[in-house]
């Protein structure tokens, strides 16, 4: 059973993170994009502060910087906290009687200037006639719609750009209503049948109808707004009454210099991250080997402790070793690294020679969709934007596994997409830069002008 310190748990917390983002990359058919992006983005800040710590000498000075750490970490909201909290118990620590007690949620907030700025709230009947009084739903034009796979479910994503019903002084640019559907059961869209939209939510769920025949429905969502005259709106306004000034953000713990040996292995990691948190943009699911990483980094935290926990030359070699077995076992992050650094830093030599894997043009008889995202053309700001698609598909592959393609069209002339596209394979149909189907009817895109051949 593993210790019950700040320390231990800090570094438990990185190892479970590397075990997570593995379970959930491990069968593409039911891949988690945001839940990994998500996990990944914790240790954008946070991989500093923990070596910081593990190199703290004296056990009450580590504790208290793996502490201060841990606190800053789960303040950045709910969600976090709560993720903290689940993975280190799976861990085997409780992690919650180290943390302060938690602040009452702020739905909307303030900026520098003290204007009021619109949060998500869920999609609730009440919320419904809340929008409709200020935006007029009847003649928005779908901006975006993504669905895709979130684990064992699906999710949801919508823009509609939408006329206000409110007054504005001068010209503030689209409105834009998001929405955030989750447990989405029920997908029928067509990107030639995107005017209008009709919102509806009870205790069954919502519904979000697109067009003549379009819509998706779901267990929940949540709604917010991008839009920077939103404090002029009625729920705007209603929301300048209650939503609190800003509070003072908690202090983040000092940055601590670190031995250079150590700063490169920090550095070494937090690039593995970065790279991993890169699935955030769908074009790019499939060329990051989560795999690869999640083997290479695996007992990440353990490691670091270890050589921590070495004195003078010992620990210098301790972390240099460690900086290299992670970059050996990871060769897309050797690469990224070496190609900015002198060609006489020692990270050259563990660069593979062997050369990426090549793009692969074709795709198997058989697929399954986990991500379809469209994107309308429109001018924000008068800045022309051209329509888009962006597919990830699971395919299976020799090892009897399903990995992941991402399939882009700029140009896309139509996209359609039905539920059954999400949750099963299908027989494929694809010309490069063209088109792209999957069973009959389940999913189509054409591209506006041929790629080619």
């Amino acid at each position: 059973m593993p210790g019950t310190s700040a320390m231990s748990m800090f570094a438990a917390l990185l190892d479970r993170s590397v075990a997570r983002i593995g379970e959930l990359a491990a069968d593409g058919r039911r891949f988690d994009r945001w839940a990994v992006a998500e996990i990944a983005d914790v240790w954008d800040n946070n991989t500093f502060p923990l070596f910081g710590a593990a190199l703290s000498r004296g056990a009450w000075l580590r504790e208290r910087r793996a502490k201060a750490a841990l606190v800053w970490m789960a303040d950045l909201g709910q969600s976090r906290r709560a993720w903290m909290i689940e993975q280190a118990a799976v861990a085997g620590h409780r992690l919650e009687p180290l943390l302060p007690p938690l602040v009452d949620r702020v739905v909307h907030y303030r900026d520098y200037q003290g204007q009021v700025w619109p949060g998500a709230i869920p999609l609730t009947a009440a919320a419904v006639e809340s929008v409709a009084k200020d935006y007029d739903l009847a003649r928005a034009q779908v901006r975006t719609v993504r669905v895709e796979r979130a684990g064992q479910e699906l999710s949801g994503y919508i823009a509609l750009a939408a006329p206000r019903r409110y007054a504005t002084p001068g010209d503030h640019g689209d409105a834009v209503v998001q929405l955030f559907l989750g447990g989405v059961w029920a997908v029928e869209f067509d990107s030639g049948d995107g005017a209008g939209a009709t919102l509806a939510a009870d205790a069954t769920g919502v519904e979000v109808r697109l067009g003549a025949q379009g819509y998706l429905r779901a267990a929940s969502a949540t709604i917010g707004f991008d839009d920077p005259s939103w404090h002029l709106s009625h729920a705007g306004q209603a929301a300048d009454a209650y939503t609190p000034h800003r509070r003072a953000a908690r202090r983040k713990p000092r940055r601590i210099k670190l031995p250079l040996q150590a700063t490169e292995a920090a550095f070494v990691l937090h690039q593995a991250m970065l790279e991993i948190r890169s699935v955030r943009y769908a074009s790019a699911v499939g060329r990051v080997p989560l795999r690869e990483l999640c083997d290479a980094f695996a007992g990440a935290g353990d490691g670091v402790l270890t050589a921590a926990g070495q004195r003078g030359a010992a620990r210098d070699r301790a972390f240099r070793r460690l900086a290299e077995e992670w970059l050996t076992g990871s060769p897309s992050v050797a690469r990224r690294m070496a190609a900015w650094l002198a060609d006489d830093h020692w990270v050259q030599a563990v660069v593979p020679a062997s050369s990426p894997r090549p793009t692969v043009v074709d795709l198997p008889a058989q697929a399954q969709l986990t991500l379809a995202a469209y994107t309308a053309a429109h001018a924000p700001f008068g800045e022309v934007r051209d329509a888009s698609a962006v597919v990830n598909l699971a395919v299976p592959d020799s090892e009897d596994t399903w990995r992941l393609r991402a399939v882009e069209f700029p140009r896309p002339a139509r996209l359609s997409l039905r539920t059954a596209a999400l949750t099963a394979p299908h027989a494929v149909s694809y010309t490069e830069g063209e088109s792209l189907s999957l069973g009959d009817g389940a999913f189509a895109v054409t591209s506006r002008e041929p790629g080619p051949r």
